[in-house]
Formats: C-alpha cells, sequence, structure tokens
C-alpha cells in the first residue's frame, strides 16, 4: 500500500559547522532527530513522525542535501517549523560541536549515498 506523506522540512545550524561533511552530518542530523521528541514534545503535531531526507535543490550544488522532516499523513501539515528549529538550534549551541560529533559516533546512521537511494531514513509507517 502506498502512503501518502507530506512533510515540514527542519534545517539544524549544523551544515557549515561541520564543513558540509555528510560523514558526520547525517550521523549527527540521526542524533537530533533522537532528540527531537523530548526538545519539542509540544510542538510535534500527534500522529507525526521524524525522519532525514534527502532534499532536492536545483540551486544548491549536487542537487541535494539532507534534512530532518516532520512527517505527516495528511495535507494538514500544522508542525510549526520556526518553533521547532529555534529549539533545535538552542540544543546544538548548548550541546557543542564536539559533544555533537561524539553523540553521532554512536548512533547507526546511513551513509549519504544510502540516505540519497531510499529518499528518507526511517521510512515512514502509518499507523
Amino acid at each position: 500500500m502506498e502512503l501518502d506523506i507530506y512533510f515540514t522540512p527542519l534545517e539544524p545550524p549544523i551544515y557549515e559547522l561541520l564543513a558540509w561533511d555528510m560523514s558526520l552530518i547525517i550521523p549527527c542530523l540521526e542524533v537530533i532527530r533522537r532528540e527531537l521528541p523530548k526538545l519539542a514534545a509540544d510542538l510535534i503535531p500527534k500522529g507525526s513522525q521524524l525522519a532525514i531526507f534527502a532534499m532536492a535543490r536545483t540551486k544548491f550544488p549536487g542537487g541535494s542535501y539532507p534534512v530532518l522532516g516532520v512527517v505527516q499523513f495528511s495535507e494538514d501539515y500544522d508542525a510549526p517549523y520556526l518553533a521547532i528549529e529555534a529549539r533545535i538550534r538552542t540544543w546544538c549551541r548548548e550541546t557543542g560541536k564536539d559533544a555533537l560529533i561524539k553523540l553521532a559516533a554512536g548512533v547507526e546512521a546511513p551513509t549519504w549515498a544510502e540516505l540519497k537511494e531510499m529518499a528518507c531514513y526511517p521510512l515512514p509507517t502509518a499507523g
């Protein structure tokens, strides 16, 4: 069964911080994805999921880059992305680059090539 999914992209302030090194960025996004339910439980819509997407951007070198996304299964998206991103920025600033990289060293996440192939990690599931 094919699912219709809608997502609100979230762009944590880590891309330049990590010098666009996808081998660091994707595990760091996974750390943030796992922390997000604690950081923004009151802002994430009920029934939604969190995932990392390979987001296409035609004017971006390479054509795409990884972003977090709040995944919903209806067109009624109500994820207040600016407020969620503000909490992510605060958490990233408080955690710091070195601690974030250390946390990321212990997580399982796809490589950039794998993420582009699968388009989304983890795959959204209804119900």
